[in-house]
C-alpha cells in the first residue's frame, strides 16, 4: 500500500477520502476541489502512478485502492485512519462505463462494471461505517449518473449500474441518519473527463458485434458523447460538489452538468415519448 503526504490535519479540518482519483478524471477534479476548500484529502486510485500530478502536495495523501478488493477496500480506510486519524466525508467516484448492446454484451464484462461500480463502493462504505457510526458523524457521496434517470441505448450496463447505486443511496440515506451519516447521491451529466477515451478504448477492444453492426456509427458516438463541445469542465462540477457536500445540512442529491436538464425531464416523460425521443438521437 503506497502512500505520499504531509503533516496530521487540525481538528476542524475535514478530512475526505475519493476513490477514483486518476489524474485526468472527475475524482482527481475533486480531491483537488475538496483541498483548495481548506480539506486533508485521502486521494485513492489502483496505481499511485495515475496520481503524479498529485505528488508532493502536502494537502494529499496519496494511496493505492482495488474498489474490487475486499482486503485493498479495508487497508485503505485503516491506512488512511491511522495517518489522519479520522475520515469526515468518503466519496465513491471510482467507476467504469461500458458502449455495447446488451444482448451482446459478455457476462464477464457485465460483472466488471457492477464489481467497480456498485460493490466497490459499498466494499468502502461497509469498511468506513463502523468508524463514522463510533463517531456519529460522517458523510458518504455516491457518484452516480444523470443517465441512470432516464437509459438509453447502447449504454445500458453502465446505466443500470447507476441506477443500482442510486437505489442503494436512497435506502443508506434513511437507515444511516439516526446514526448522524449523511448520504448524498451526485448524478454528472456530460462531463469533461477521461471517461471518454477509456470508453472508447474499451469500445475497440470489443466491437465485434453479431446482431448490430449496422448501428456501428451509432454506438461508436455514444462513447463519447458526454465529451462533445458542451461538455460541463470536471472542474466546475467538483467546485458545485464540494460546496454541497461541506454544507451543515448536505442535499440529498445533486445533479449537474450538461444534459441534466433534458434528462431529467425525460424521467418524468412517457416511456413512449423517451423512446421515441432515443430511436431519433441515437439512430437505433
Amino acid at each position: 500500500m503506497a502512500a505520499s503526504g504531509g503533516a496530521e490535519p487540525g481538528r476542524s479540518q475535514p478530512v475526505v477520502l475519493v476513490t477514483g482519483c486518476s489524474e485526468g478524471g472527475i475524482g482527481n477534479a475533486v480531491a483537488r476541489a475538496f483541498a483548495a476548500a481548506g480539506c486533508a484529502v485521502v486521494a485513492t486510485a489502483r496505481s499511485r502512478g495515475s496520481m503524479r500530478d498529485l505528488e508532493g502536495d502536502p494537502r494529499f495523501l496519496l494511496l493505492e485502492l482495488d474498489v474490487r478488493c475486499d482486503e485493498s477496500a479495508r487497508a485503505t480506510v485503516a491506512d488512511a485512519l491511522r495517518e489522519r486519524g479520522r475520515i469526515d466525508v468518503l466519496v465513491n467516484n471510482a467507476g467504469v462505463h461500458l458502449v455495447a448492446p446488451l444482448v451482446e454484451v459478455p457476462m464477464e464484462s457485465f460483472h466488471q462494471v457492477f464489481d467497480t461500480n456498485v460493490y466497490g463502493a459499498m466494499r468502502l462504505i461497509q469498511a468506513v461505517i463502523p468508524h463514522m457510526m463510533e463517531r456519529k458523524k460522517g458523510t458518504i457521496v455516491n457518484v452516480g449518473s444523470i443517465t441512470a434517470l432516464a437509459p438509453g441505448p447502447w449504454a445500458g450496463v453502465y446505466s443500470a449500474s447507476k441506477a443500482a447505486l442510486h437505489a442503494l443511496s436512497d435506502s443508506l440515506r434513511v437507515e444511516l441518519r439516526s446514526f448522524g451519516i449523511n448520504v448524498m447521491t451526485v448524478a454528472p451529466g456530460g462531463t469533461k473527463s477521461n471517461l471518454g477515451s477509456t470508453s472508447a478504448a474499451k469500445y475497440g477492444q470489443m466491437n465485434k458485434w453479431k446482431y448490430y453492426k449496422k448501428y456501428e456509427e451509432s454506438l461508436r458516438a455514444r462513447t463519447d458523447v458526454s465529451q462533445g463541445p458542451g461538455s460541463t469542465p470536471a472542474e466546475e462540477l467538483a467546485k458545485k460538489v464540494v460546496a454541497s457536500v461541506l454544507k451543515k445540512d448536505p442535499p440529498a442529491f445533486l445533479a449537474y452538468g450538461q444534459f441534466t436538464a433534458i434528462l431529467s425531464m425525460l424521467y418524468y416523460a412517457p416511456l413512449w415519448f423517451r423512446d421515441y425521443f432515443y430511436r431519433r438521437v441515437m439512430k437505433c
